[in-house]
């Protein structure tokens, strides 16, 4: 898969900084009423912070100073983006994230879905290496980010990337799913033969 996705952003697309594409938001809960405390996982993107940290409760219980997502919104932990905690978030319902997550969203000139796939690729970990900062724990700013360059090709090229790529992960979690059931058949049929 990583393979296919570097193949599709090794186009010939200017390269423009991320900053020209993408505006940070931070609004907050300040009243309080919206309850769904999301954290951005390297695996799976968006979830629940209830299935992040199942043994403990990780949000504060004043949780007016976090920030509000709406779909279409990325968030990352500057201190976890380096194993790729950054994601788009899909959902309906409006949720909050901790206060340490930078929050953006994208101009007109970008396609989430192809920005999602971007951070994905060896080219934005590579970029990113070189902005990260700190000697303990390293973190890569909002101002770091906004230097990264990206090719932009238009808008109709980043649909269609954004679409091939997403087929690809469709098809290959389908694949996996598969290949899960299989395996457990077999593992099944192999302990009834023993008996």
């Amino acid at each position: 898969m990583s393979a296919i996705t570097e193949l599709l952003f090794n186009n010939d697309a200017s390269k423009v900084r991320l900053g020209t594409l993408i505006k940070q938001v931070s609004a907050r809960n300040r009243d309080g009423l919206i309850n769904i405390v999301m954290s951005v996982s390297n695996k799976h993107g968006f979830i629940a912070q209830s299935e992040q940290f199942e043994d403990r409760t990780v949000a504060s219980e004043d949780t007016t100073n976090y920030k509000v997502i709406k779909s279409g919104i990325f968030a990352y932990n500057p201190a976890r983006i380096n194993v790729g905690s950054i994601a788009q978030y899909k959902g309906d319902e409006t949720c909050i994230v901790s206060p340490m997550y930078l929050c953006f969203k994208c101009g007109v000139d970008v396609v989430g879905d192809y920005l999602e796939h971007f951070f994905s690729t060896k080219y934005f970990f590579k970029e990113m290496d070189k902005r990260l900062e700190g000697s303990v724990r390293q973190c890569l700013s909002f101002e770091a980010l906004c230097n990264i360059p990206i090719p932009l090709p238009s808008i109709e090229q980043q649909h269609c990337t954004a679409t091939i790529i997403g087929g690809i992960s469709k098809m290959i979690a389908a694949e996996s799913k598969i290949l899960q059931a299989y395996t457990k058949q077999k593992n099944y049929l192999l302990s009834t033969m023993f008996i």
